[in-house]
């Protein structure tokens, strides 16, 4: 789907100039009084003065050297706070746009939209030197020197095509984002960049040259690798035909679709999903972890410090609700035939790299973590490898659990993390697992309540608790996984002082293990072998 965008300089070159006016001031002008729209183009530099524009109803305070344009059509007033204390320029200016040439014949009709308008940010002193020398003209600038001022005001604009950009930063942003959530909306759709342009309230050409800018790639091919990356990910993860996944991602034809498929991957649908060596990146580092279990090596990823893999690490959100700061430079850099994540970071992940390849996220708490092992392995083609671990993982689980029944017999156990001023009950997900599930250990009764309604490792992973309410969770042992030296000091004085741990049967039984919160708390395979082999430790130590 080609479609084709004005850029900036034949937009300069196809229009002609009609000056109506050009001041230079320091009072306001008498139809700056918000009671009747712009008829014409307004460029307006405030070298100094204090009070307040209000566009369309919107007010803000007077900038020193600051430069508005407002098109046909805008209500404006401007407002002083001290008479007689301003300095003002401005021209006023009709634009005319190339509609039909037939070689004996042209024809123009009026131009109302800018690739720039509103609030603009120049520094360029080549721009002010030309607006003085146009303002200068005055008169002469509508009569006799028409077609110098027409050239001054040419020069200007280009200048401001080429280097400024809106003041308003923050808003152009938003603006651009609007029309990615469009896309990621409606990719299934004949979007035309116009379209994009008028949902972004800016001219097509200008509209697509800040989105190359945000974005690193035009309107057009960010539309045409979304679509793609679509559809790879249903050629992952579905049976549809590539008839049906041209469909579903907005191409009637197959044959155009596969070619333009490999005009951006470079092979074609088919191929694909039989490749086996992907290029892989992680967004989440426990899937970093299964990965890594199986065989495989990201190209960039989360990590976390236990696994022993050098792939570019990536500083990514750990939750839906953190901000994404990573550029998009490092993915395009990457290239990967796919990433993987949590469905937590999906959201997130869609918005900021969609374009650039598929997105596979898989369900985190709903799933544990065998069932993410198993989906990973089926995704990347690495089953008889999940297999492997599957068949390691209760080789050692057995072992294990004869060396438990030998020294700690049918224990119950209960598992807390404290960190950063909050105490927390684990059930078997996270640093539970080993201990309820690979061991078979029992939890208090509380814990068990709350896990009951759940498939296994599903559903509950942690209720907060404060240190009196310890006293609900009696056992035989009690691990802690503490982060900071700090947090293992607040741990050993409330066994000292609080009675709810005093009187704790693994307190008075001095039955209470620390552990390493940084390393127990990866739920993934490789973290869990390292889990298992430690409390193997302790049980040749003598845990009793």
């Amino acid at each position: 789907m080609k479609q084709r965008t004005m850029n900036a300089e034949a937009f300069l070159h196809s229009v002609l100039y009609e000056i109506e006016a050009v001041f230079q001031s320091t009072v306001l002008p008498e139809w700056a009084d918000g009671q009747r729209a712009l008829n014409r183009h307004l460029l307006l530099f405030i070298e100094k003065g204090r009070g307040e524009l209000i566009v369309n109803g919107a007010a803000s305070p007077f900038k020193h050297r600051s430069l508005h344009i407002y098109p046909p059509g805008t209500m404006l007033e401007m407002r002083m706070k001290q008479a007689g204390r301003a300095a003002l320029y401005g021209v006023v200016f009709n634009l005319f746009k190339e509609t039909e040439n037939t070689g004996s014949c042209k024809l123009w009709n009026r131009e109302i939209g800018l690739p720039l308008q509103g609030d603009i940010e120049i520094s360029d002193d080549r721009f002010l030197s030309l607006l003085q020398l146009l303002v200068s003209l005055g008169d002469e600038a509508v009569n006799k020197k028409r077609y110098i001022a027409q050239q001054y005001l040419q020069d200007m604009l280009e200048i401001l095509l080429a280097e400024a950009q809106p003041a308003a930063a923050n808003d152009l942003q938003q603006r651009i984002k609007a029309t990615l959530e469009y896309m990621h909306a409606y990719y299934h759709e004949d979007i035309r960049v116009d379209k994009l342009a008028a949902i972004a309230r800016l001219h097509p050409s200008y509209y697509s040259r800040v989105f190359k800018k945000m974005m690193l790639k035009s309107p057009v091919a960010y539309l045409t690798d979304l679509r793609m990356n679509k559809a790879k990910e249903l050629l992952l993860t579905t049976d549809k035909s590539v008839r049906d996944v041209a469909a579903v991602v907005g191409y009637g034809d197959e044959f155009y679709f596969s070619r333009r498929f490999k005009d951006t991957s470079g092979y074609s649908p088919t191929f694909f999903t039989r490749k086996k060596e992907l290029k892989l990146i992680s967004l989440s580092s426990p899937y970093t972890d299964h990965l890594y279990t199986l065989g495989l090596k990201p190209s960039a990823a989360q990590l976390h410090r236990h696994i022993p893999l050098s792939a570019k690490p990536l500083q990514l959100p750990e939750h839906a609700s953190d901000s994404w700061d990573i550029s998009r430079q490092i993915f395009l850099e990457e290239a990967p035939d796919l990433i993987v994540c949590k469905d937590n970071v999906l959201h997130h992940a869609r918005a900021h790299i969609h374009d650039i390849a598929p997105i596979i996220a898989i369900p985190w708490a709903s799933k544990d973590v065998y069932a993410h092992l198993l989906e990973i392995a089926k995704l990347v083609d690495r089953r008889q490898a999940a297999a492997a671990w599957l068949d390691y993982h209760e080789q050692t689980a057995v072992r294990l659990r004869q060396m438990v029944r030998q020294t700690i017999g049918r224990a119950v156990v209960t598992i807390c993390v404290y960190r950063g001023q909050e105490l927390r009950v684990y059930g078997a997900r996270n640093i539970g697992h080993v201990f309820y599930r690979s061991l078979q250990l029992a939890p208090p009764d509380r814990v068990r309540e709350q896990m009951e309604p759940y498939p296994e490792g599903t559903g509950f992973t942690w209720m907060p608790i404060t240190p009196d309410e310890l006293k609900f969770y009696e056992s035989d042992l009690l691990f802690i996984a503490v982060e900071k030296d700090s947090d293992r000091q607040q741990v050993l004085k409330w066994q000292r002082t609080n009675p709810s741990w005093m009187n704790h049967p693994a307190v008075r039984r001095k039955r209470v293990y620390f552990l390493d919160r940084d390393m127990w708390m990866n739920y993934a395979p490789y973290a869990i072998n390292l889990q298992m082999e430690e409390l193997e430790m302790f049980l040749h130590q003598g845990l009793r």
